[in-house]
């Protein structure tokens, strides 16, 4: 049975996989030039794999067109659009017959736009084979080869000589019949075969100029169980420009981290970065890290961006609990799933959050299979927690200058935060001298 990875709307939506106001991971790797290769690029992003070979023939598509990332590659976005629908317009039987009143047919639309397209067919044809060249120059590769043989038949049909120049190219009243008929019926598989490469091509040479111009690593992906850990190194979110690195280590034997730090400290910045990780390494894309090592997992959710929903009557924190539900419900008895959920049952007092996280961290720690993240601001309960073997406490570092003021690292480290900045936020945010102002 092939292994699936699953993950839901809101997941996608809580780590900005798809578009939102802040920006999108797509955004990111979506450097493609023409609407056929951003499908197949968008077809890929949202097509996640549970299966390591097939991660690693993503891998292999995508390190094959390293080498020509600085190669010229460009085309008009709308004009292969339009050329393909031409294409794709079989052209009807009938015999080509020329006879004078074709004459008095140069000024118009037809026989403008049946030029124009002829044209442009064999400009894309010249680019292409241009770029081909310039790859199968620097190693044989086998599909190239097809691509350059079939470009080659196809430019035959136009010009008498190898040196392909558009300006040697004489489309007139009494040609123009034959090469429309050459191109939408005897060349027309040739020619989608080529555009199908030129967008594909342009998806995966999309992903690796980002992996290379980012310095982006390609995760190492083991089966199911084999290691029971998710390992990573100078891991950084994707849409900082000076990012800090974080190493993160995650075990079978230490599956739960307790993750605890001040305001602003970075806890949802991390748990979105490690998310973002695991996402992508199994899509099979690079990944903004050193390294990073983990078993195929089964599917990644997250509870980050929960808000009332007035529609059902649901308060904040009964969404919360519905979410949970809706996360674990989607899991099977054996799942290695990793679970996020961004400060836990927030929406509640401080007792009732206390009881109800350690309640759920109890059941979740006797869960044979998923990793879980939690992040909290409620620290007394590491008294409760510590006697739980499979807890690993994590915290962001945060430093003090030499006046005793807040220096946020944003690094990741072992322990339980205990700095309390609220009050230092609020005087530094100057809410209190609003008030003070309306009071005076």
């Amino acid at each position: 049975m092939v292994n699936k990875f699953h993950i839901d709307q809101q997941t996608l939506k809580d780590i900005h996989i798809a578009a939102s106001i802040d920006g999108s991971v797509f955004g990111i790797f979506d450097q493609t030039v023409t609407e056929g290769g951003q499908q197949i690029l968008r077809n890929l992003f949202y097509s996640p794999l549970g299966e390591v070979d097939l991660i690693e023939q993503r891998h292999a598509k995508i390190k094959r067109l390293i080498p020509f990332i600085n190669i010229n590659f460009s085309f008009d976005r709308l004009g292969l659009k339009d050329l393909q629908l031409y294409i794709s317009n079989h052209h009807t039987e009938g015999v080509i017959v020329f006879n004078f009143l074709n004459l008095f047919r140069l000024n118009t639309p037809e026989y403008f736009y049946k030029k124009r397209h002829i044209i442009e067919v064999c400009e894309v044809l010249i680019k292409t084979r241009a770029f081909v060249m310039q790859c199968l120059a620097q190693t044989e590769d086998l599909v190239m080869l097809t691509i350059r043989d079939k470009i080659e038949k196809c430019l035959q049909n136009f010009f008498k000589s190898q040196l392909y120049k558009i300006s040697m190219l004489k489309v007139n009243t009494f040609n123009i019949d034959y090469y429309d008929r050459m191109i939408r019926k005897y060349l027309a598989e040739d020619l989608i075969d080529i555009f199908n490469f030129i967008y594909e091509v342009d998806a995966y040479l999309s992903i690796a100029k980002v992996a290379v111009h980012q310095s982006f690593c390609f995760p190492s992906v083991y089966s199911k169980g084999q290691s029971g850990s998710i390992e990573i190194k100078g891991l950084y979110h994707i849409f900082h420009k000076s990012p800090v690195k974080n190493d993160v280590l995650m075990t079978k034997s230490k599956k739960i981290w307790f993750l605890t730090g001040a305001n602003m400290a970075g806890k949802s910045t991390i748990i979105k970065t490690i998310s973002i990780a695991v996402y992508l390494t199994h899509i099979g894309f690079p990944v903004p890290a050193y390294s990073l090592k983990t078993d195929v997992l089964d599917g990644l959710f997250t509870s980050v961006n929960l808000f009332d929903d007035i529609e059902l009557g649901y308060s904040h924190f009964y969404s919360e609990a519905i979410r949970l539900k809706t996360i674990l419900d989607q899991l099977d008895k054996k799942s290695n799933a990793l679970i996020i959920l961004d400060e836990l049952f927030k929406g509640t007092n401080h007792n009732d959050a206390s009881q109800a996280i350690l309640e759920v961290i109890k059941y979740l720690s006797e869960i044979d299979g998923p990793s879980v993240i939690i992040s909290s601001h409620i620290t007394d309960l590491y008294q409760d927690l510590k006697s739980m073997p499979s807890i690993e406490f994590i915290k962001l570092d945060i430093e003090k200058d030499v006046n005793g003021l807040p220096i946020f690292t944003y690094k990741v480290t072992k322990g339980v935060a205990e700095e309390r900045l609220g009050m230092w936020l609020l005087n530094k945010s100057g809410v209190f001298d609003s008030c003070k102002r309306l009071i005076s």
